[in-house]
């Protein structure tokens, strides 16, 4: 749960007029059915009412508690239960319609892996298979979730002692996912007080722990979504659509959708991201399902809207990685005095069912340029049906500059997939864009790599290698580069250097273009 309330005595808790609305919700949803097993007359009866004629309902709703925390002396701090330290970071924000990067960390405490206890209570003499329908119908949306959070992976519940979990709402996809990286630096455990490495001042005490929370995912979701659909629609129509579809609080609160699960998230605390020997290392099952938002939409606009997100998550997770360091593929750091020992996050997706290769990265250049095409064909046909308005990405829009370059996959961008040699553990594209940047003299060219307060106009990812077995890792594979802004002379260089296959590429296939 995100931002949990707390009681007068600073209990975090579920008020009980949040779970009365959540099964009053569902038993209306009931009333919609061919044959509903109960009637508006009876819905009132159980509820009450307060207009047009007040009525005392049948069933009482106790407020629920967490039941004590076990695991609170666990020496794995991801297995900790109750109220933990969070964050939420806006990166991106919409100023007029331009998208500004900046970022915005907001601190707070949540609550995790609780276990509530709710209690009902029937009035003297009411009918007890009052009760039943009551259980069932906040089951049902228990299970679909609750809260301001929902899209972003916060409020889903399961019954304990239920062998058969009510149904959630209708999924989308389902596809497993490893994330190797840097992760995500939030709360930090305590540690004394250090000098840094310049002997200059002193370091907070303070250290990061590696996380990886499902906000994440639906952020990069989100800002892949823009970027594309920049290329071919109006900034005003991608602002409200990106609103309409992630949600949002501005202009004003809509709910988005989908919601975004991670249920059975898992960090390898022994691979910690600060190791010498090992990079942090998460798995996960990613789940996408329909939010009640869809309602509004036609047969057709929901079925456009699957396909979108099916064809987003897959380009997402080609284009780049999740968390710190999301704009590089995982490389190590070894060969230098001081820590992070490694740098940037590679993930792979591999799908739920063994029959559907969909999920799993093509085996050579060729078919992996055809596939991301597919893709990217598919994400606008999609977007064109969902918005009802013409998405032409064969004739891209040149999108106005924010700061030095476009954040939009535009008429001045390009993706390039490449094959080649890895160089002192980093990625063939990788190796030539640092070598080059290193080549102004004064450390990494920001036109090229960004700088601490500004992100880099080139993305790449690394697709196609073994995870789990460290002598392979990123052996094997392609690198996916995204540039920006390609009308810059450096970037063009760079771009050139890709296509003339500079050493240590060896072979290169285009993809944006179209």
């Amino acid at each position: 749960m995100l931002l949990p309330a707390f009681d007068a005595l600073g209990m975090p808790y579920i008020p009980s007029t949040t779970l009365k609305g959540v099964a009053r919700e569902m038993a209306r949803r009931e009333l919609t059915k061919k044959e509903p097993s109960v009637t508006e007359e009876q819905i009132r009866d159980i509820f009450g009412e307060i207009e047009l004629t007040a009525c005392l309902g049948k069933v009482i709703f106790l407020d629920a508690y967490p039941l004590p925390f076990t695991d609170i002396d666990s020496d794995n701090p991801d297995e900790l239960e109750g109220l933990v330290p969070d964050m939420a970071n806006s990166i991106w924000t919409w100023n007029n319609n331009n998208p500004q990067y900046k970022t915005n960390p907001n601190i707070f405490l949540s609550l995790r892996k609780p276990t509530f206890v709710i209690g009902l209570r029937l009035v003297t003499g009411a009918d007890p298979a009052m009760l039943e329908h009551v259980k069932k119908w906040l089951y049902e949306g228990l299970a679909q979730g609750i809260g301001s959070r929902l899209n972003s992976g916060y409020g889903t519940f399961t019954i304990t002692n239920q062998t058969e979990q009510p149904k959630g709402a209708k999924q989308i996809l389902s596809v497993k996912f490893q994330l190797r990286g840097q992760l995500i630096h939030g709360r930090q455990n305590f540690n004394n007080w250090v000098e840094n490495r310049d002997r200059t001042g002193w370091k907070p005490p303070g250290i990061a722990q590696s996380e990886i929370r499902p906000p994440a995912f639906r952020s990069i979701l989100r800002y892949w979504f823009r970027t594309l659909a920049l290329g071919v629609l109006e900034p005003n129509i991608v602002k409200d659509w990106e609103l309409k579809i992630f949600g949002g609080i501005d202009p004003e609160a809509r709910l988005g959708m989908f919601q975004l699960e991670i249920p059975d998230g898992k960090i390898v605390r022994d691979n910690g991201a600060d190791s010498e020997k090992n990079c942090g290392y998460a798995t996960g099952t990613l789940i996408l399902r329909q939010s009640q938002t869809t309602k509004q939409l036609s047969t057709e606009q929901k079925k456009a809207l699957q396909n979108l997100l099916a064809s987003l998550t897959w380009l997402t997770f080609h284009l780049g990685g999740v968390g710190q360091g999301a704009r590089r593929p995982c490389y190590s750091r070894q060969t230098r005095q001081y820590a992070p020992w490694w740098r940037g996050t590679s993930v792979k997706l591999i799908s739920q069912d063994k029959e559907d290769k969909y999920w799993n990265c093509p085996s050579t250049l060729e078919s992996l340029q055809k596939r991301f095409r597919t893709s990217l064909n598919s994400f606008y046909t999609n977007l064109s049906t969902l918005t009802e308005l013409p998405c032409d990405p064969s004739q891209p829009k040149t999108v106005a500059k924010t700061g030095n370059w476009a954040e939009a996959v535009d008429s001045n961008s390009r993706i390039i997939c490449v094959q080649g040699d890895i160089i002192n553990d980093k990625s063939p594209a990788l190796a030539l864009l640092h070598k080059q940047a290193k080549q102004s003299g004064n450390g990494y060219d920001r036109q090229l790599c960004g700088s601490i307060n500004e992100r880099s106009p080139i993305w790449i990812a690394r697709v196609g290698s073994p995870f789990k077995d460290d002598e392979g890792f990123g052996k094997k594979g392609f690198d996916i580069v995204t540039i920006f802004g390609v009308d810059n002379q450096k970037r063009q260089t760079y771009l050139n250097s890709l296509t003339q296959l500079q050493h240590p590429i060896q072979e290169y296939r285009e993809i944006w273009h179209l």
